[in-house]
């Protein structure tokens, strides 16, 4: 099953989370995995946060593939909370009966996790553009 949740951030960038359930050898048991993408105003469609032309691909590229998701939600701007929205959305859909396991730990990891924050300057000056 997966699930898609598109939320929209304060400096006119949209970002979506896909969780992923895959359903484990003893069918009451899913494991969850997330994928972090972005679309700024300009852009038709959503892509991952870094890409090759970011300062940060070539770390991302030597990293394991849990820091490799870390580095892809911290550059995403998506916060915590959402991240725990979109969690409590997809296990409500599965409904009672299971229990969930995570490929990597990202609730955990990302204890300090803020997303994107702006001032109100900021903002007046990212809706003029």
């Amino acid at each position: 099953m997966i699930l898609e949740k598109t939320f929209h951030l304060s400096v006119g960038r949209e970002a979506k989370i896909v969780v992923r359930g895959q359903v484990a050898r003893n069918r009451s048991e899913i494991i969850i995995d997330y994928e972090f993408l972005i679309r700024e105003k300009h852009d038709t469609g959503f892509r991952e946060p870094i890409g090759p032309n970011h300062p940060q691909y070539w770390k991302l590229k030597k990293s394991t593939p849990e820091r490799a998701q870390l580095l892809q939600l911290e550059y995403s701007g998506i916060s915590r909370k959402q991240i725990k929205e979109a969690t409590r959305e997809f296990k409500r859909a599965f409904g009672p009966g299971y229990t969930f396991r995570y490929q990597n730990e990202i609730e955990e990891r990302t204890k300090y996790l803020k997303g994107i924050r702006v001032s109100a300057l900021s903002r007046r000056m990212l809706s003029v553009a």
